[in-house]
């Protein structure tokens, strides 16, 4: 009988996600969400609502009433100027005394001075070290456990090094928590600089003209994509290896909407997973793919090669080849005869991966896309409408069957879809260009005039220093 396991899930900022609670409870080992951006920038960009402070109170309400932990994120990697004030934590550690009145129960912190300071003010409350730590050595970990921290959340690069994790829980005498489907890349040169950018993008000197991204290991992708299969993740149907020494699991999904915390939460409490594994794991990196064949990674029995991978990628090849099986590149990131040839093979492997997973809409929009690249708009509206048959009329969906009527100059039909795009929350300034330029067509300039607008206004947020 399969050991029943629960999960950490993170906020999304949608209360919906308290109804989702309820389904899973029995599944939900907490719920994690980050301090107020007054107190503390966070390690994710996310807007938080002008009621964030209330949204906060009513999380952890609900979860007391189901037994599940409330959990608040100090996950910053740097504060900037404000942190070098010597009264900066006083007001962020009263706001936790408050919540802990609340029924507060855990902590998850990634400044060791905070991890010190809140375990001398505030003794009975969990502390959590962050994945954001980096814990990947005995000595490290032993550090953290003087400082105070009760639970250790292992670095993701070592994710894979059982006998490591063994070590460090021996070691520290303390509970383990590791992050199962983070998808960046081991080792990622970029990742310090990352998330202090995540930390001050949160703070009122941000700008949106940053020279830096979300999406650094684009550089990396590019020469070596099958790099991917390096990334650290533990597939759902791994977990067998972990459950008898890791005490607490964590799903990365503060940006997931509900049907995707649902679908990777019911992939992991099932211990298995079929189609697209994009679905499943979190990075913004990502998105250098529009499809991974988690099917095709079983196959080849992934997971227990990663476990002896001996790092000799020259000999080996194994990702390689695994990336020619399993792996579509996101065309529109290519040019020239690069994306040609890229878009030619797509079609094909698409409408041969169309056979086996016909309800999965990442299959539908690449194989759409790489229609248009041909200006196929004919073949592209017609498996896009297919999609729609099987309610897979998300935004995204919506915009390309807009697309393609344009390219057929059917303007109405391509009105149709591009509104519905924008009511289904596809927000790029495109939509409202794509608009305006099928109003003017049948003569609406008012409505044209209004598109036109709003497309720029749109830009001109982002644009804001």
């Amino acid at each position: 009988m399969m050991k029943t396991v629960k999960f950490s899930i993170g906020y999304n900022h949608d209360m919906g996600l308290l109804d989702l609670l309820e389904e899973f409870k029995s599944n939900i080992e907490a719920v994690y969400f980050p301090v107020p951006y007054q107190f503390l920038s966070s390690g994710r960009n996310l807007p938080q609502g002008k009621d964030y402070i209330g949204e906060i109170v009513k999380i952890i309400k609900k979860c007391n009433s189901l037994n599940i932990i409330p959990e608040l994120l100090l996950n910053a990697t740097c504060d900037g100027g404000r942190g070098l004030k010597k009264n900066f934590p006083a007001d962020m550690i009263k706001y936790i005394k408050e919540l802990k009145d609340l029924g507060l129960k855990n902590i998850i912190v990634t400044n060791p001075v905070y991890i010190s300071r809140i375990r001398k003010e505030i003794k009975d409350i969990t502390i959590e070290s962050s994945v954001n730590c980096y814990i990947k050595t005995v000595e490290h970990a032993s550090y953290l456990k003087d400082l105070g921290v009760d639970i250790l959340t292992i670095d993701r690069d070592i994710n894979r090094d059982i006998p490591l994790i063994k070590k460090i829980k021996k070691s520290t005498g303390l509970k383990i928590k590791i992050m199962l489907n983070e998808g960046c890349l081991k080792n990622c040169p970029f990742r310090n600089v990352h998330y202090n950018y995540l930390s001050h993008s949160t703070t009122k000197e941000n700008s949106q003209n940053s020279i830096l991204s979300d999406y650094f290991c684009y550089t990396i992708y590019s020469k070596n994509p099958e790099k991917v299969f390096k990334t650290p993740f533990i597939p759902p149907e791994a977990l067998g290896y972990y459950i008898d020494f890791v005490d607490y699991f964590k799903l990365s999904t503060r940006v997931f909407d509900l049907p995707r915390i649902k679908r990777c939460l019911e992939a992991y409490k099932e211990q298995r997973f079929s189609g697209n594994l994009l679905n499943i794991l979190d990075s913004p990196g990502l998105s250098y793919f529009s499809f991974i064949n988690h099917d095709a990674l079983k196959k080849n029995n992934y997971f227990l090669k990663m476990l002896k991978c001996d790092e000799n990628c020259a000999e080996c090849n194994y990702c390689n080849r695994l990336k020619q099986e399993a792996a579509i590149i996101n065309t529109s990131l290519l040019k020239g005869e690069e994306r040609n040839k890229e878009d030619a093979k797509a079609i094909v492997v698409f409408e041969r991966l169309l056979k086996d997973f016909p309800k999965e809409s990442a299959i539908y929009l690449g194989l759409a896309k790489a229609y248009l690249h041909f200006k196929k708009y004919k073949e592209a509206i017609e498996i896009l409408s297919k999609a729609l048959s099987f309610n897979l009329n998300n935004a995204n969906i919506c915009y390309l069957l807009g697309v393609c009527y344009v390219g057929v100059e059917d303007f109405n039909n391509a009105i149709e879809n591009l509104k519905k795009a924008k009511e289904k929350g596809f927000k790029s300034a495109r939509v409202n260009f794509l608009l305006s330029g099928c109003y003017r067509r049948i003569k609406m300039k008012k409505k044209a005039l209004r598109e036109l607008d709003e497309g720029i206004q749109k830009i001109k947020e982002v644009n804001v220093v």
